[in-house]
């Protein structure tokens, strides 16, 4: 019988030391974060917790408890990044307390970076007083994770300690960036004033024209009410700001053309087709300037834009007639492929390319490609007779029948447009064509259809690897939108998908020149 007894003692025993060491348990880890005084074991249970399997809501109260009685500011920052990824409101307290707004040494900075990262992910507006006490401190990091947080959160108490920082010239550029895009992502219109004077400022050689423009779009009508007058040439205040800070008035023209065209508002296309015939001495900023129009008309489907348009295509700067190309392309201006035929026999190879390209992106007649191969033989004879140094010219054999193969590929375009016309289902089925030329048409053209069933389609081909075509669907896909409430009911239902692309692809520098218009479509479709 005491064998019996002392067995089921020990078993006993067994079983409750068990229960104690349990990982499922909240003190089982809150015995080996204290057990020690080692800070380098205190850390290294927090991050196995923080890793392993057993880190869940139950293991919160805990943590908020050892961030309270923990004296080390590393393992605080430790504890204080565990929370913000359990995203619990209830953290938001002992995170404000553990707060050092006086902090100096690297250790206790870090502690305060991770606790304003950790505020942001958890997204409680509790959170943001002390996030604006974090933007006074002299730790770039901290401010730079406050800003960032505030932005996500929303807060409308933190804007006026953001609109200082991003309109401050005594502040540095790099903050002053963050806080331009933490406007940006809060929405507020009151930031409207200032995000359009900081698009035409330069500070160290630093410009802030990419972040406000996108932040000015994301403000949506606000921004576009105060850029019309802009456009116009009637807003005196801002033209005479920018005369006494040394801006130049066509880069007020051209940056505020620029937004307006993102933000397909026609209240100013009258004097956008005016800049078409711009003037300048200078022929680079005459350039500059009927481009940056042609690419707002187009993107804005201006039919007012086409005539002027077509009367540019003469042009033999090969940058500048891509540009009045792409425009007419964006728009469907048809009536310009006479033109466009005529212009794919002037100019240099680089500039008759891109009308052959207009052509195959507005007309349907696939038997004038093969004049256009017949003729590039004498042509880009005649082309080098006038500039024999010219690379392509080296191997005159060689390059023509380069140039006869790429002609060949616009074909294609215009053997689809004989068949589907103007018919958006038609040309769904083109969207997975080998051909990434005829792909690029199909979804301008469903683009221009009207057909707000067919924004799914364009929806699940945004992840497409060309640039061109990429770029036409995710602009085809933003003109269903506008037009049919529809399609974007059907888009915001494929909104995580398209938030995780745009995550995913965040810093791949193959789709920087597209996913500004890829995040400026997510963000209309945010808005809803």
């Amino acid at each position: 019988m005491r064998t019996i007894v002392v067995s089921g003692l020990v078993s006993l025993a067994l079983v409750l030391s068990s229960c104690k060491s349990d990982p499922a348990l909240p003190e089982t880890w809150e015995k080996r974060i204290t057990g020690t005084k080692s800070t380098k074991e205190k850390l290294k249970a927090v991050e196995d917790l923080r890793s392993g399997k057993h880190m869940g809501a139950n293991m919160v109260p805990m943590l908020e408890k050892r961030l309270e009685d923990e004296k080390k500011p590393e393992v605080k920052a430790v504890i204080a990044r565990v929370l913000g990824e359990a995203k619990q409101a209830s953290s938001v307290d002992a995170l404000v307390a553990a707060v050092d707004p006086a902090a100096t040494d690297t250790d206790a900075k870090t502690m305060n970076k991770e606790i304003a990262v950790a505020l942001g992910k958890i997204g409680d507006p509790k959170g943001a007083p002390a996030l604006v006490k974090l933007l006074k401190t002299k730790d770039n990091y901290t401010v730079i994770a406050a800003i960032e947080s505030l932005g996500s959160m929303k807060s409308a108490e933190s804007f006026d300690a953001l609109y200082f920082i991003a309109t401050d010239d005594a502040i540095e550029p790099f903050i002053t960036k963050k806080a331009i895009i933490a406007l940006g992502d809060m929405g507020d219109p009151r930031a409207a004033p200032g995000l359009v004077r900081a698009m035409f400022k330069e500070r160290k050689g630093i410009s802030f024209y990419g972040e406000s423009s996108f932040a000015l779009y994301q403000l949506g009508k606000p921004a576009a009410d105060l850029l019309v007058p802009v456009v116009d040439g009637k807003d005196k205040e801002l033209l005479d700001w920018a005369a006494k800070n040394n801006v130049k008035d066509i880069a007020v023209l051209a940056k505020g053309v620029q937004v307006i065209g993102d933000l397909h508002d026609r209240r100013a296309e009258k004097s956008i087709v005016g800049y078409l015939n711009y003037k300048s001495e200078f022929d680079d900023l005459k350039l500059i300037m009927r481009m940056r129009a042609a690419d707002a008309l187009g993107r804005m489907r201006s039919k007012e834009g086409v005539k002027p348009l077509a009367a540019l295509l003469d042009e033999e700067e090969p940058n500048a007639r891509k540009e009045y190309v792409w425009s007419l392309a964006r728009i469907g201006g048809k009536d310009a492929v006479t033109k466009l035929v005529e212009t794919a026999g002037k100019g240099p190879w680089g500039a008759r390319e891109e009308s052959m390209r207009g052509v195959a992106m507005l007309g349907d007649d696939a038997a004038v490609f093969d004049k256009f191969v017949a003729a590039e033989q004498k042509l880009f004879e005649a082309e080098c007779k006038e500039d024999p140094e010219f690379e392509e010219c080296k191997d005159l054999p060689g390059a023509v029948a380069k140039h006869k193969a790429k002609i060949l590929t616009y074909k294609n375009r215009a053997v689809a447009a004989a068949e589907c016309k103007s018919d958006g289902a038609c040309w769904a089925k083109h969207l997975d064509s080998k051909d990434e030329g005829t792909r690029e048409r199909a979804a301008y053209e469903i683009g221009r259809s009207g057909n707000a069933a067919l924004i799914e389609e364009l929806m699940k081909r945004l992840p497409e690897k060309n640039l061109d075509t990429r770029l036409a669907i995710i602009q085809g896909a933003d003109w269903l939108i506008d037009d049919s409430k529809d399609a974007m009911a059907t888009a915001r239902k494929g909104l995580p998908a398209l938030e995780k692309q745009v995550a995913d692809e965040r810093g791949k520098t193959e789709f920087v020149k597209v996913n500004e218009d890829l995040r400026r479509l997510l963000t209309k479709i945010q808005r809803g």
